[in-house]
């Protein structure tokens, strides 16, 4: 038997990014595809078989053997069966994809699957920003508001594995509805389109002009330049920001808050104003040697979390 390699795939609505790579997640080679996520389960399914074979000949061509899968895909996903629990939004085929099945079907070797946001914690708890610590949360701040929470080093995935949902905290008693159901969501006032949103109210109210094709670097750059409407939409996210993680924080009492995604990119400036936020909101006894820090695998995540997943679950 030569060296042991593990392949991660991290299935998104536009692509499938994968790599192979060692263990301890050093990764040898990394490719990404089309996911053909408007297509058929089959084709999916297809993208990614493609991209295990060629993982597969890279892991021969290195004098070793593919030994195990991790893979990471959007949606509630039962994780002792490796497969979806009904549907996700950005891959309409892919309801109840039976993960796991498939893909051991084709390949003979053993699969792990999980929900992306756990898998990305998962990487950054194992070899990323938290490494070494023991209660952490995991978050992407984006188009919505993702999640993963580590608790004494194991993910917490909830009775129907459907947990962690952070975006979905309702924040706002009877606010906002969100296309979870539920109203006054998290997301719906702290994530890059709601900060857009903040935007666009100040400016539409003090009757200045509205640019087209407003993203939340539009607004940091004006803010930069000292305009007091993108200041204002920036503040006022923050204050959404502070009062969700400061509950989370009341109630989970993690060593750190791990911040990924695009509105993060914002930069330092913005990671510590987070913490700003939540110091002012949360309990005394939790912030306690309690920092906010920007996660550092970035697009990398998915795929590091899949291989490392993969080798704990092999060895357990």
């Amino acid at each position: 038997m030569g060296t042991e390699y593990f392949a991660g795939l991290d299935l998104g609505g536009t692509f499938l990014k994968y790599a192979l790579g060692t263990a301890d997640g050093k990764i040898l080679k990394k490719g990404k595809r089309p996911s053909r996520a408007d297509e058929s389960q089959a084709d999916v399914f297809s993208v990614m078989f493609d991209a295990i074979a060629e993982l597969q000949q890279e892991a021969s061509k290195r004098k070793g053997d593919l030994v195990a899968i991790g893979v990471g895909s959007p949606g509630a996903i039962d994780f002792d069966k490796g497969r979806l629990i009904g549907s996700t939004p950005n891959i309409a085929c892919w309801a109840n994809a039976d993960i796991r099945g498939k893909i051991a079907d084709k390949f003979h070797l053993p699969v792990w699957a999980d929900n992306d946001a756990n898998i990305m914690a998962f990487a950054e708890s194992r070899q990323g920003a938290a490494k070494g610590c023991r209660n952490v949360i995991c978050t992407t701040l984006g188009t919505g508001i993702g999640g993963g929470i580590i608790i004494d080093g194991e993910l917490y995935r909830g009775t129907n594995y459907a947990g962690t949902e952070i975006g979905h905290m309702m924040i706002v008693h009877d606010g906002l509805p969100c296309n979870c159901g539920g109203r006054g969501c998290f997301e719906k006032y702290a994530s890059a389109p709601a900060m857009v949103r903040h935007y666009v109210s100040l400016l539409t109210e003090s009757g200045k002009k509205v640019p087209k094709n407003v993203s939340t670097l539009t607004i940091f750059q004006k803010a930069a330049e000292g305009q007091s409407e993108a200041n204002a939409a920036i503040d006022i996210t923050l204050g959404y920001l502070g009062t969700g993680f400061a509950s989370l924080v009341n109630i989970f009492n993690p060593e750190l808050l791990v911040v990924g995604g695009g509105v993060a990119d914002a930069g330092d400036d913005f990671i510590a104003r987070i913490h700003r936020a939540i110091k002012k909101r949360a309990m005394k006894p939790v912030l306690k040697g309690f920092k906010v820090v920007r996660a550092i695998l970035g697009n990398d995540a998915g795929f590091v979390g899949g291989i490392r997943l993969a080798a704990e679950m092999l060895h357990k």
